[in-house]
C-alpha cells in the first residue's frame, strides 16, 4: 500500500499542468495566448480506418469546445499504398514534410503548436488516448495563458 502513495501524489501533482494520457500531453510546452495550435490530419481514401474515424469522431471534434482554438487541415491522398509526398501537403505546410514520420501509416496525427510539432502519431487508436487530450491540454493552456 504504501508504494502506490506515490504513484498516487506524482499523479496528481502533475495532472496539475498535464493532462494524463499514456504520456503527460501537452506538459513543457510553451503555449501563449497568440500560439497557433493545429491539427493536421494525414488520411486515405482508400484507408478503411480513416473512413471509420471520419465518421465516427470527426463530427464529435468539428462540434467540440477545442475546433473553437485551433486549426484543422485535413489532408487526405488517394492511396495509404504509398508514402506522403511532399506534394500532398498545401503550400503554406510542405515545411512539414521534414518535420513529420513519412510513412504510409493512415490515419495519422500531426498537433503543432505555432511551427513546432508537439506530437506526430498514427492509427485511430491513438485519437481518443493521446490526441484529443493533449488539443484539450494545449487549448486550457492557450486559454490560461496571460501575454
Amino acid at each position: 500500500m504504501s508504494k502506490i502513495i506515490p504513484v498516487l501524489i506524482l499523479a496528481g501533482i502533475m495532472s496539475g499542468c498535464c493532462a494524463l494520457s499514456g504520456f503527460f500531453a501537452g506538459c513543457g510546452i510553451d503555449v501563449h495566448r497568440d500560439s497557433k495550435i493545429t491539427l493536421v490530419y494525414l488520411g486515405a481514401r482508400d484507408c478503411h480506418y480513416c473512413s471509420q474515424w471520419e465518421e465516427d469522431e470527426l463530427p464529435k471534434f468539428l462540434a467540440s469546445e477545442e475546433i473553437k482554438h485551433l486549426e484543422f487541415l485535413k489532408v487526405v491522398r488517394n492511396t495509404f499504398h504509398r508514402a506522403l509526398l511532399p506534394d500532398d501537403l498545401p503550400d503554406d505546410y510542405k515545411w512539414l514534410y521534414g518535420s513529420i514520420v513519412k510513412d504510409a501509416n493512415t490515419p495519422t496525427f500531426v498537433v503543432l503548436v505555432d511551427k513546432s510539432v508537439v506530437r506526430d502519431v498514427a492509427g485511430s487508436n491513438n485519437w481518443g488516448t493521446k490526441i484529443m487530450p493533449l488539443l484539450t491540454n494545449l487549448v486550457a493552456k492557450k486559454s490560461a495563458a496571460r501575454d
